[in-house]
């Protein structure tokens, strides 16, 4: 029974719902009198209704759904709940919407239903809009208008049986969707504007499509209205960006609801009252793509902008200037008027006050000089803008003499060339003919443009005074005069400076002879110029020297001179850059040379000063070992060592060595690069030996050479002459009983006598020193008549003398050799031993291992005597040579 009434009450609902029951008493008929119109320019439908006049009351929450359906296949293309309270009072209703699909492209059905609540109507029937047939492809919609960043569908509609092949929008190619039999359709995005003709779309082929507009909607701002003749509205606007419509659809405005004359763009004019006070203005742009309006609230009477004043006329030295009003209303104006004079580009602005203002008169202007005068108002009391100007008026002054001449002189050697500067427009008053110099008695006329003037040849004992002076119809300026000095200027020693923003800034000490200021000239250092020049008065010791003619990287000097009563004295002298640049010039003659196992010296050859760009404050040195290029080292050379360096401690090694100075602003002028191959020591050491050697050699070819032809002088000196020896009777003792004389000699010293016994050696004289008998035999003696003598005069004494004969002392000794003798018992240099006052002896020694047998004959021989430290060597010689004979 539950199960039943819950279905039962179900039912009940839904009949209620189908069947329109609202509330209680309340009957949902429905819309009536539905109605559907389309506009296919911008692709809207439009519904009107209305509610069933026969029910007793609307409820105040009643809603209508309304549809658009694709008729073909009934789709839902859109759906939208419309609010009618607002409406209730008329019972009639409208509604309209824009369609995205193109409406000739298909067939489109709208219906609708009335809803309360929960509660719906039934829905109307469906009215409508059929969509276009053709044979031919078609495109829609026609010629449309659409915004720049939107989308916009296009539709291409088939004939019977045809076959869509492409849609194309600008010649690019799209992507299309089928909508329903013949019909498709495709969506461009407009990312930018037309041209001021419009894109095109086509379906199939060119010979089938439409055209499209792209643009903007009104941008305008800033309206703002006032008064030119006291008669009449201007109001005037910002147009804003270019909507890029033309013709039929560019922007129309109306001004107050009145239309503004076509072609209107940023103004409008309409006829008014002007005394009517404060007035509100509004302006309405409107193009296909939407509408604005501008609103401005003004009182005309005090926003009054002159016209401009006209026949404008000028003339005179003091120039007085007139004009004329179009308008009769301005001459009771109280009004403020500007006077531009623009004299060769220099703009000057005079202002005038008063009633009506026609006439004005200029004072102060410049001789000879063309103006060109024009002039503007504007009202003095509420006062709002500057009216327009007039046209230019243009007039000349009259001609007055010249500005004195600013001269100086330039000297090189005994030549002076005196400058001045030409004249401007303001300071020459007229056209300068000529220039009149004067030099001592000589008067010498030039004419422009030059403006200098060489003195040759000048003596340096007198100061010369020269006077310049420029003439024009007018007369002669006043003498410039300058002194030349006497005497060429002293060299004085520069000081470095720094330019910056394209010149220099000076400061100098004050000199005391300095009463009419300083003059400042500056030239290229290494370039022949004609020289510029700044005066600075009396008291400023400063200056900003700024020349179009400086050039960067540019060695300049500046030379300051004190202007004196006489002739200009150089004071101070500067050397600079007005901004330093990396070196241009090259380092030159680079070389590399060892020294040593581990020195190498770097020369090179510094950039002229001709070419240097910058200050070079010093050198590097770059090198590496080219078998490690990565092991770049650098040495520092400061500008007192240029040209040539040692580097010590570098090992044995090939390398590479390249010299870059140094400035301010980096480094440059790269020398080209040297190789040296480092050598070990011990080549070094060989060349030495071998040179000494060499050198040794020839001194001592010099000296053997000196000596061969000296060798008689060397002779003499090293090698004296032996003198022969001589007897004394000294030497002998008195005569004994038998007649005989003893000769008394003393024994030879060890220390002065060598004795030397050779028993091998036969034909020498040998002593028996055993055989007592005394008798001696020499047989290979070259003076045996010497020997004979010898053995019959000498007999041996018991007590070891020997002893001479009377009868046989003279003979023996006048025969004998002046070098040696002979002596049968001993080898003695006689004469040696004279010479040293010495007693001669003789005591062999007997233990000797080399004494000569005693059974054996002993020779004695005598050998050349040399010298020693203590005097003369001697040398015996004994030696065996025969069986002693008895």
């Amino acid at each position: 029974m539950l199960v039943f009434l819950l279905w039962a009450s179900l039912f009940l609902s839904s009949l209620q719902e189908q069947n329109g029951q609202d509330a209680p008493g309340v009957l949902l008929s429905g819309p009536q009198n539905v109605s559907v119109n389309y506009d296919l320019k911008d692709q809207r439908i439009s519904v009107t209704w209305e509610d069933d006049p026969s029910s007793s009351r609307v409820p105040d929450k009643l809603i209508y759904d309304v549809e658009v359906l694709l008729t073909v296949n009934m789709t839902e293309v859109h759906s939208e709940a419309v609010d009618v309270r607002q409406a209730l009072a008329s019972r009639k209703y409208h509604w309209s919407w824009t369609s995205a699909l193109p409406l000739e492209c298909t067939s489109h059905s709208v219906r609708l239903r009335s809803r309360y609540q929960n509660y719906t109507s039934q829905w109307s029937p469906l009215l409508t809009i059929t969509g276009r047939a053709s044979t031919h492809p078609q495109v829609f919609p026609k010629s449309s208008v659409v915004q720049v960043d939107s989308n916009f569908t296009f539709c291409c509609i088939l004939g019977p049986g045809q076959r869509l092949e492409y849609m194309k929008y600008n010649n690019i190619l799209m992507n299309t969707t089928h909508i329903i039999d013949q019909s498709y359709a495709m969506v461009v995005h407009m990312q930018s504007p037309s041209p001021p003709s419009c894109i095109n779309v086509y379906c199939n082929s060119p010979l089938y499509g439409t055209c499209v507009y792209v643009g903007y909607p009104p941008g305008d701002r800033n309206l703002v209205c006032e008064t030119r003749d006291l008669e009449s509205v201007e109001c005037h606007w910002d147009t804003g960006r270019a909507t890029n419509l033309t013709k039929q659809r560019m922007t129309r405005y109306d001004l107050n609801g009145r239309a503004c004359p076509n072609r209107t763009v940023s103004n409008c004019y309409q006829t008014v009252r002007v005394d009517q006070g404060e007035r509100n203005w509004t302006l309405t742009a409107r193009n296909p793509l939407g509408t604005l309006e501008l609103r401005d609230t003004a009182d005309l009477k005090k926003r009054v902008r002159l016209l401009a004043p006209m026949e404008v006329l000028a003339s005179g030295v003091n120039a007085s200037v007139q004009w004329q009003w179009e308008r009769p209303q301005y001459h009771i104006l109280l009004m403020v008027c500007q006077v531009q004079l623009n004299h060769s580009g220099h703009i000057d602005v005079r202002n005038f006050s008063g009633i009506g203002l026609r006439s004005v008169v200029l004072h102060g202007l410049a001789p000879a000089q063309t103006y060109t005068v024009q002039v503007c108002c504007g009202l003095k009391q509420h006062f709002w803008k500057w009216g327009d100007w007039s046209e230019g008026s243009t007039f000349k002054t009259e001609e007055d003499i010249p500005e004195m001449l600013d001269v100086w002189m330039q000297i090189e050697g005994n030549q002076t060339m005196i400058l001045w500067k030409p004249l401007t427009v303001n300071q020459s008053h007229g056209q300068i003919k000529d220039y009149e110099v004067t030099w001592g008695r000589q008067e010498t006329i030039l004419h422009p443009p030059q403006n200098d003037f060489l003195i040759s040849d000048r003596s340096t004992d007198e100061g010369h005074r020269v006077t310049v002076t420029a003439k024009n119809s007018a007369g002669s300026s006043l003498p410039s005069i300058i002194i030349i000095p006497r005497l060429p200027h002293r060299s004085k020693s520069s000081m470095k400076i720094v330019g910056s923003d394209g010149g220099f800034n000076l400061s100098w000490s004050a000199s005391p002879n300095s009463s009419c200021g300083y003059v400042v000239d500056w030239c290229p250092t290494h370039k022949k110029c004609r020289v510029e020049w700044v005066k600075v008065p009396a008291g400023i010791t400063r200056a900003r020297i700024q020349s179009a003619s400086f050039e960067e990287g540019v060695r300049y000097t500046l030379s300051i001179f004190a202007c004196t009563p006489g002739a200009p004295e150089l004071w101070e002298r500067r050397e600079g850059y007005v901004k330093e640049c990396l070196p241009k010039g090259q380092i030159q003659r680079l070389a590399a040379e060892q020294y040593g196992s581990d020195t190498v010296l770097i020369s090179w050859t510094a950039i002229p000063p001709e070419s240097q760009t910058a200050f070079i404050h010093g050198y590097i040195i770059y090198y590496c070992d080219t078998s490690h290029l990565s092991s770049m080292r650098i040495f520092n050379v400061t500008t007192d060592e240029l040209g040539a360096k040692n580097l010590t401690g570098i090992p044995v090694s090939s390398y590479r060595f390249i010299v870059k100075a140094l400035t301010s602003v980096g480094e440059g002028g790269d020398s080209s690069p040297v190789f040296l191959q480092m050598n070990p020591q011990t080549d070094q050491l060989i060349t030495v030996i071998i040179i000494s050697l060499g050198s040794a050699a020839c001194l001592l070819a010099l000296v053997t050479i000196l000596c061969y032809r000296n060798w008689k002088c060397v002779k003499e000196n090293m090698y004296p002459k032996i003198p022969k020896p001589v007897w004394k009777e000294e030497w002998l003792t008195p005569l004994e009983s038998n007649g005989r004389q003893i000769l008394y000699v003393d024994p030879c010293q060890p220390s002065e006598i060598d004795i030397v016994c050779n028993r091998e050696q036969s034909g020498e004289a040998v002593l028996d020193n055993n055989a007592g008998k005394g008798a001696l035999t020499n047989t290979n003696s070259d003076v045996p008549a010497l020997h004979v003598y010898y053995n019959q005069l000498l007999t041996k004494t018991t007590s070891g003398h020997f002893t001479f004969s009377p009868h046989t002392m003279a003979t023996p000794f006048s025969q004998l050799s002046g070098t040696v003798i002979q002596n049968p018992s001993y080898n003695l240099e006689v004469q040696a031993s004279l010479d040293m006052g010495q007693s001669v002896g003789y005591e062999p020694d007997m233990n000797s291992f080399s004494c000569p047998n005693p059974e054996l004959h002993n020779t004695m021989s005598y050998v050349p005597f040399e010298t020693d430290s203590r005097g003369y060597k001697f040398q015996c010689h004994i030696e065996d040579s025969s069986p002693l004979q008895e």
